[in-house]
């Protein structure tokens, strides 16, 4: 109760509302000059008449104090609830001396009424209704008299609940607004192009200005074969990539470039703009309505230089010709944000060109240069040696060339390969393991499940990153001699296994965790970075007898840029 004194008190804080006081003003002069003036030239004898009058002219001094302030002086706001406290009292001491509906007990419940639901709304219009007809029924209990009038109870009842109606609907158009006035892009790129949350923030805005419980956002990107769906749900948004042509044409023929809504889809009856049409085709496309299953909706379409689609709003029972105008500010919002990110990510991507670039005029004409070098070196010195010692300068010659073949493979490109050619784990790792034995002097197993299992290439890569860095790790800290590789695929997730015959990490057996391995620094920082750019986990077995990986990465892992 307290916080609805505030509320209310606190109205006229701004100009509008400041406006709003000055026309209350007017009208509660003109409405009390007119039944003072009607009532001095009524002619009659009744004695409450007088009374009457005497009130009214009391009012009209009162109203025409009021309205010289508001337009020449000081008053502002805090007065407004004492005010309008006045103003039912004397209403309602007016209606029990008239005792009897009239033209004038119509003008003033109007009067005050809509003095309420202008300044606080909903809660104004309910608030001033219960008072009056308190107060209507306490004066006629306290003059002994008995409650008869039944017509001016309802009267004020239906016009209290109609102002109601009206206030909640200005409150809820006020809220609406708001909602969209709140809802702002990413503050700089980097956000849009690293963090996903930035779709599920925009629909989640749009579920609120527009009051649905779900959105269905879908759209095409310029140059790229793929329908992008989203769809928003008890606050969590889904995204997912469609082939571009799986539902043909979304809408109706009709209505590909309407803006439209139908609380019934079977009747094939729609709202547009110019009003309710019925047509003869399904107004949305079959096998989308039964993928996302849905019976009302509201549809917007957007198109853009980059970005082109259509907004779903759905599972509201009930639309308005307002919402049509609404949901297209919306659709247009969403359109600007999807643009935004598309940029941001080009921008993102010429960016990560620029100094892969760089960097691949740097390797070949420094690393690779120098590795060749190095190699003819060791390729005379090989030739000098005889026994063990060749042999081992001739490791590391091949070693070297080795690395010399990847590093040039990057320089030249040949490592980023299409993300339609698979990579085969069983042949393709198994020369990876070969230079691992190679580089390090330890024998390395390989088992893949199941047989002739493939991933995509990025995918693959980064599996030989990883198996590289464990491989590292367990030779140099834990002088371990053989490792066990364990690949194993299941339906959107790729599990490896990576154990070593080392020392272990301490003397008792533990398992960390990957925030345990991070809170207490242990372990290969590196991989534990890897995996996590990667959407993975990792956990890690710690023994006597060595130390076990255990890596799980989705399907759709690539390297980070």
């Amino acid at each position: 109760m307290p916080q609805l004194f505030d509320k209310l008190s606190a109205a006229g804080n701004n100009p509008f509302d400041f406006q709003i006081e000055r026309l209350i003003a007017l009208l509660r002069l003109v409405f009390t000059s007119y039944c003072l003036v009607f009532f001095i030239s009524e002619p009659t004898t009744q004695p409450q008449f007088e009374a009457i009058k005497l009130i009214l002219a009391v009012h009209a001094i009162f109203g025409t104090y009021i309205a010289l302030r508001l337009f020449f002086g000081g008053l502002h706001t805090r007065w407004q609830l004492p005010v309008h406290l006045a103003d039912i009292v004397i209403i309602s001491t007016l209606i029990h001396l008239l005792g009897a509906t009239s033209t004038t007990f119509l003008i003033l419940c109007v009067f005050v009424l809509l003095s309420a639901t202008v300044r606080w709304n909903w809660r104004g219009a309910l608030w001033t209704t219960t008072l009056m007809v308190a107060l209507q029924i306490l004066l006629v209990v306290a003059s002994g008299g008995e409650i008869d009038s039944l017509v001016q109870y309802t009267f004020l009842i239906v016009i209290g609940g109609m102002f109601a109606f009206f206030g909640a609907s200005r409150e809820r158009s006020y809220n609406r607004l708001m909602n969209l006035a709140a809802w702002s892009p990413p503050k700089d790129h980097t956000d849009t192009v690293f963090d996903n949350n930035w779709l599920n923030t925009s629909l989640m805005h749009a579920a609120a200005v527009l009051e649905a419980p779900r959105i269905l956002l879908l759209w095409e990107v310029a140059q790229e074969p793929s329908l992008c769906t989203a769809v928003f749900v008890d606050g969590k948004c889904k995204q997912d990539n469609r082939p571009a042509n799986i539902y043909g044409d979304l809408v109706a023929p009709e209505l590909i470039s309407e803006t439209f809504f139908s609380e019934a889809l079977h009747s094939f009856y729609c709202t547009v703009s110019s009003g309710k049409t019925l047509y003869l085709n399904p107004i949305i496309n079959s096998l989308l309505q039964k993928h996302f299953s849905f019976s009302s909706v509201c549809s917007v379409p957007f198109i853009g230089e980059i970005c082109k689609g259509r907004l779903f709003v759905l599972d509201r029972p009930n639309w308005d010709e307002a919402d049509l105008t609404l949901a297209k500010v919306v659709a247009s919002q969403l359109r600007i944000q999807l643009e935004h990110h598309v940029l941001c990510v080009q921008l993102e991507e010429n960016t990560a060109s620029r100094e892969r670039n760089k960097l691949e005029r740097d390797l070949h004409d420094g690393i690779l240069q120098s590795l060749t070098a190095a190699g003819l070196q060791l390729k005379t010195v090989s030739s000098r040696s005889e026994g063990k010692i060749q042999q081992d300068v001739e490791n590391v010659r091949k070693l070297l060339i080795t690395e010399q073949k990847r590093i040039r493979g990057f320089v030249e490109g040949r490592m980023l390969l299409s993300s339609q050619e698979l990579f085969e784990l069983s042949a393709d790792m198994e020369r990876e393991l070969n230079a691992i034995q190679r580089q390090w002097g330890c024998d390395v197993v390989l088992s893949v499940s199941p047989k002739g299992a493939t991933v995509s290439q990025d995918l693959g890569h980064q599996l030989e990153f990883i198996l590289a860095e464990a491989s590292a790790n367990a030779v140099r800290h834990g002088q371990a001699s053989r490792i066990d590789v364990a690949i194993e695929t299941i339906p959107d997730r790729i599990r490896l296994r990576i154990s070593d015959n080392g020392h272990g990490l301490e003397a008792k057996t533990r398992v960390y965790s990957q925030n345990d391995m991070s809170d207490l620094n242990i372990g290969p920082q590196s991989l534990r970075k890897r995996i996590a750019e990667l959407n993975g986990s990792l956990s890690l077995l710690s023994s006597p007898q060595g130390v076990e990986l255990h890596v799980e990465l989705p399907f759709c892992s690539s390297a980070p840029i």
